[in-house]
């Protein structure tokens, strides 16, 4: 009789055992297949954050580039008594256009501050462009820009065992993703 309880003691802990197999291999391998999630990996080193900004949360600071502007006057010479010399400088042709002189146009598209453990950045956005207008590093910490598109581009604000990584696009309105990699 003692023998047949070991039997049915190792039959219990097989069986078990399958079912709990089976159970987290269901959980994890096949439901998000079937609820559309994409599986997770876990990284001790990187954080990701992903940013959506709505049209009413614009940090707007108006900037102004020059433009070109005509003007229809013509520079006149000036009579003189002296001798011209035989060769003329080409700096200083009197046939040359008039240059223009700049006007400022103001720069609407809506800016939004972008925040990370490295510093934050200041972005203007538009459906065709992006641009990285201010970039604010914490101390010690160096900043650079990669356009990948007129629509895409990516500042790291890196030092020594850490760097925030800043993808600011445009799709279907402003957004950005935030990556922070602590590996050293």
């Amino acid at each position: 009789m003692g023998r047949s309880w070991k039997y049915v003691a190792a039959w219990l802990s097989v069986t078990v055992t399958a079912v709990t197999v089976t159970w987290f291999g269901v959980r994890l391998g096949v439901a998000p297949t079937l609820t559309g999630d994409p599986p997770v990996a876990i990284d001790a080193n990187r954080r990701y954050t992903e940013l959506r900004f709505g049209a009413a949360e614009p940090t707007v600071a108006v900037t102004t580039t020059p433009a070109p502007a005509v003007t229809t006057s013509k520079p006149r010479p000036s009579p003189s008594r002296t001798k011209a010399p035989t060769t003329r400088p080409a700096a200083s042709s009197p046939t040359a256009p008039p240059s223009a002189s700049p006007s400022p146009t103001v720069d609407r598209r809506p800016r939004y501050r972008v925040p990370a453990d490295g510093g934050s950045i200041v972005v203007a956005y538009s459906s065709t462009r992006v641009d990285v207008v201010d970039a604010d590093p914490d101390p010690g910490y160096v900043a650079s820009a990669t356009r990948r598109s007129d629509t895409i581009i990516v500042v790291r604000l890196a030092t020594f065992g850490h760097t925030s990584v800043i993808t600011a696009y445009w799709n279907g309105g402003p957004a950005a993703q935030v990556m922070e990699d602590y590996t050293a």
